[in-house]
């Protein structure tokens, strides 16, 4: 009987440094940035090979619901969201519970599409709140306020010297974060030495 490879439960690169509850300058108003991170979730990259991305844009939508987004945005609502990493290059998230990978395959292998889980590669944080786009504005030279980075806006830049990839939710203070988990901790010890003078709240 062949051996079934069973991968070790997936542990948040935060673990270790997250505190919860409001630190730096808080003012009567409460905290400026509330920071929160995102487990759970499938992180899976699709590439479509040459000449096949009109293919496996039609193979996804068919069997997801999901349009691939163009150059520097991301799919809002539905069970699966999908952002732009790059030309024919995406990366959709679910619930780990969707399962999401084999999806991915049975519908995008056929049509062209290499298939890549980035889950245990990549930690995700999400910003909100009133000074958000200030904390982040001191990392990143991308212009963030909302008539040049609308909802559902995606850019990949250098975040405080780190690679990463900032996908604008909804609503003018929601930002989820996105960074290769080997540089998870740097980035989060980043954000929160940007978010002290507004305050700042780890759940």
């Amino acid at each position: 009987m062949a051996e079934t490879a069973i991968l070790p439960a997936r542990r948040s690169p935060f673990d270790g440094v997250w505190t919860p509850g409001d630190h730096g300058a808080v003012g009567p108003g409460g905290p400026g940035v509330t920071i929160t991170r995102r487990p759970g979730l499938a992180a899976i990259q699709l590439d479509a090979r040459a000449g096949t991305a009109d293919a496996v844009r039609h193979a996804i939508a068919a069997a997801l619901g999901v349009a691939l987004p163009a150059a520097g945005h991301a799919t809002p609502g539905g069970d699966v969201r999908a952002i732009w990493l790059g030309p024919d290059r995406w990366l959709l998230m679910a619930a780990d519970g969707f399962g999401l990978e084999p999806k991915l395959r049975d519908a995008a292998g056929p049509a062209g599409g290499i298939v890549v889980d980035q889950g245990h590669g990549r930690a995700i944080l999400r910003l909100e709140g009133p000074a958000v786009r200030d904390v982040l504005a001191k990392g990143t030279g991308v212009d963030l306020h909302p008539r040049a980075f609308a909802e559902h806006a995606v850019a990949q830049t250098g975040l405080f010297h780190l690679t990463a990839t900032l996908d604008r939710r909804r609503g003018t203070g929601r930002f989820d974060v996105h960074v290769m988990r080997g540089f998870a901790v740097s980035l989060f010890e980043s954000l929160c030495e940007a978010a002290a003078e507004y305050g700042y709240r780890l759940v």
